[in-house]
């Protein structure tokens, strides 16, 4: 799993739990902290800073997300051999989509090309055979095709290093599948770590795990 520390239960749904009405962030809080009884219970922080007018969500016991987890997983786990299929088709689709027509072979050969202008352009300047009014528009239009191209060049390089994001994502959830050996029992950090992204809070009832790997799945509690 390529994990080396441990997370508790206390941080492993940090940062991950969102709320379904607003979009804000879940914070963890002790209900009876020196009660027998206390109470780990997540809360949309728009709620607990703001108050019900900004943002009615309840509360959600941390039990119920462990034991949403769990029934997830084993789901997950007990149509593993479908489940991957699923994830392998879905990274193979998400790396043949293509921003644009154009490669970064093609860009770069362009690129070479205006650069060799914009030369040949000095050259022509130096050895005074190009009028001073030609010299500026021409450069300032290569200059501006060439910036166009680096921009281009940018956005291919972003998706090819987000497709590859997504494709480690999925390896390692794939890897995590096929090396357990049995159905969850209980609420395991490591495993929570290395396959949620995060959980959307639509009701008390009703969440939404979003993989790494960008596929979401329902749970809905009885």
């Amino acid at each position: 799993m390529g994990e080396s520390k441990r997370y508790s239960s206390k941080y492993a749904l940090s940062s991950k739990v969102y709320c379904g009405c607003c979009g804000a962030i879940f914070k963890r809080r002790t209900w009876n902290s020196n009660n027998p009884s206390k109470k780990v219970v997540w809360q949309c922080k728009t709620y607990v800073n703001e108050g019900k007018a900004a943002c009615d969500a309840k509360s959600v016991d941390e039990q119920v997300l462990h034991s949403a987890f769990v029934r997830v997983f084993n789901r997950m786990y007990e149509n593993k051999e479908r489940f991957i299929r699923t994830l392998k088709g879905n990274i193979e689709s998400v790396l043949s989509r293509k921003v644009g027509q154009e490669t970064l072979v093609d860009i770069e050969g362009k690129m070479q090309q205006l650069k060799s202008d914009l030369k040949e352009l000095v050259n022509l300047k130096l050895r005074n055979q190009i009028d001073k009014s030609v010299y500026d528009e021409e450069t300032n239009k290569l200059s501006s095709e060439l910036n166009e191209l680096r921009q281009q060049m940018l956005k291919l390089e972003e998706e090819e290093d987000r497709k590859e994001k997504i494709k480690e994502r999925v390896d390692e959830i794939i890897q995590v599948l096929s090396s357990r050996q049995d159905i969850l029992k209980q609420f395991d950090d490591n495993l929570f770590n290395a396959l949620v992204e995060k959980i959307t809070i639509l009701s008390p009832a009703h969440f939404v795990f979003t993989l790494k790997s960008g596929m979401s799945i329902d749970e809905i509690l009885d």
